[in-house]
């Protein structure tokens, strides 16, 4: 029987899109600039976990940024880049999210289980109104590695429950697997219409949203 469910944030929680519009009279092509800086940015976390090295995961967005930035041929002033930056502060809730959280913690204990630094995540969520659904943020930074790597998921254990007990709930596929893989409770929220990965997990629960979710558990 789920107790916990531990939320990822960016691409779960939050519209990664949003930040098409803040890129909007600054770059060429921003839907493909935003796309080719978040699966950098994704890359940087497997990359560095694999060569044993952390960075801040602020610090990593802002390298892909850059990398993006030569990747397109363009300059940006130093300016552009920090508000560039200051949009993963100001990403906007993908619709169901609110409510379907306010209907989860009616049940559930909730907090954050994410590759973002804790005060960036701390400052999303207070900015969009979403941090008193959370009890507490587990935080890639605490162990010095980032997910999928098992270190991050045993965080759980520090709520006082089994890993069994605590319910993943994505919606990055390489993420389900790997909470799967690591003991929890995996739950995808299948927001694009991606199929699970062929790692040998497979989701527990595949949702289209949060709302069809709280009616499901």
């Amino acid at each position: 029987m789920l107790k916990v469910l531990a939320f990822d944030v960016f691409g779960t929680l939050y519209d990664v899109g949003t930040l098409v519009s803040a890129a909007e009279g600054t770059v060429p092509d921003p839907e493909g600039f935003v796309r080719t800086w978040r699966a950098k940015q994704l890359e940087y976390t497997h990359l560095l976990s694999m060569m044993e090295r952390y960075e801040s995961f602020w610090k990593v967005t802002e390298r892909a940024l850059r990398y993006t930035v030569r990747r397109f041929g363009i300059t940006l002033s130093d300016e552009e880049i920090e508000r560039l930056m200051g949009a993963w502060l100001r990403l906007r809730p993908h619709g169901d999210v609110p409510e379907g959280l306010t209907r989860l913690a009616e049940r559930f204990e909730l907090v954050a289980l994410t590759n973002g630094d804790r005060e960036m995540v701390d400052a999303l969520l207070r900015n969009t109104g979403l941090r008193r659904s959370f009890a507490d943020l587990l935080t890639a930074e605490e162990v010095g590695v980032y997910k999928p790597s098992p270190k991050i998921y045993a965080l759980v254990e520090r709520l006082g429950v089994s890993r069994s007990e605590v319910g993943l709930v994505s919606s990055n596929p390489w993420d389900v697997a790997g909470a799967g893989a690591a003991g929890l409770t995996p739950i995808y929220v299948n927001r694009y219409g991606l199929p699970q990965e062929e790692l040998g997990v497979v989701a527990q629960i595949e949702v289209r949203d949060l709302r069809e979710l709280a009616e499901r558990i």
